[in-house]
């Protein structure tokens, strides 16, 4: 597969450490010591653990994927990205739809950067959330005065700007995997909304798919919170899905 993260590795683990506690975060950290995954860090905690515990790990040789989803004018976020880059992240996330000019000024500032010997994260543009049903994001494009027939539909379009703009990668559901692989090969594709279950009853997320199947479409890396994070035994779980990926 030529958008794997790691060569060798069909699709990877990105387990999301979704906690408002930095110690129950610590506790899955250790239980999965040595297990070949990266860690997931979203806002809650950030908020809460902040920039040092997630530098901390980071020296401790975890892979951290950071995120924040940044969105706003493009000095600011450029700014963002580069504290992110200084912290040592491996990706993170911004939204797509905050356009060219302000991923030309994250490249910009990432390139400063680099050339100070920080290492450049991947940049990974979301496109439209997992939460969304087609019905509920008709209803955000409307008020927005942009006609759009699916969720899918917007995603195909951001998508093809994620490409012609640099980023390294996007976000998109499990339903659209397999398009983004055969038409944007250059792309890594980081798909949350992964159940070991095809639906799970009173399920946020409304576009949802298994590990092997995701995989199967062509996930680079697919993002796993709730099944490991509340397994009774996560590293058992996080084995299991690791075993699905063949990675």
């Amino acid at each position: 597969m030529t958008n794997a993260l790691t060569p060798g590795c069909n699709t990877e683990l990105i387990v999301a450490l979704d906690f408002s506690d930095a110690q129950k975060a610590d506790a899955l950290l250790a239980e999965l010591e040595g297990l070949p995954v990266i860690y997931k860090v979203g806002l809650e905690l950030f908020l809460q653990a902040g920039p040092e515990w997630v530098k901390h790990w980071i020296n401790k040789g975890r892979r951290v994927f950071l995120d924040l989803k940044f969105h706003d004018i493009p000095n600011t976020v450029a700014k963002a990205c580069v504290q992110a880059s200084r912290m040592g992240v491996e990706m993170l996330t911004l939204h797509t739809v905050g356009g060219r000019q302000m991923i030309d000024r994250i490249q910009e500032e990432l390139a400063n950067e680099a050339a100070k010997g920080h290492q450049k994260p991947k940049l990974l543009g979301v496109t439209v959330l997992t939460s969304f049903d087609d019905l509920g994001w008709s209803e955000v494009a409307q008020a927005t005065g942009v006609e759009s027939p699916s969720a899918r539909h917007s995603v195909e379009g951001l998508v093809a700007k994620a490409s012609e703009w640099g980023l390294d990668g996007i976000v998109c559901s499990p339903w659209e995997v397999s398009w983004v692989a055969e038409n944007y090969p250059n792309l890594l594709s980081i798909v949350p909304g992964i159940r070991l279950d095809q639906k799970v009853v009173g399920d946020d997320q409304a576009r949802t798919m298994t590990p092997k199947l995701a995989a199967e479409r062509g996930a680079s890396a697919i993002v796993v919170g709730r099944p490991i994070i509340l397994a009774e035994h996560p590293r058992n779980t996080a084995l299991r899905i690791l075993g699905d990926l063949k990675c």
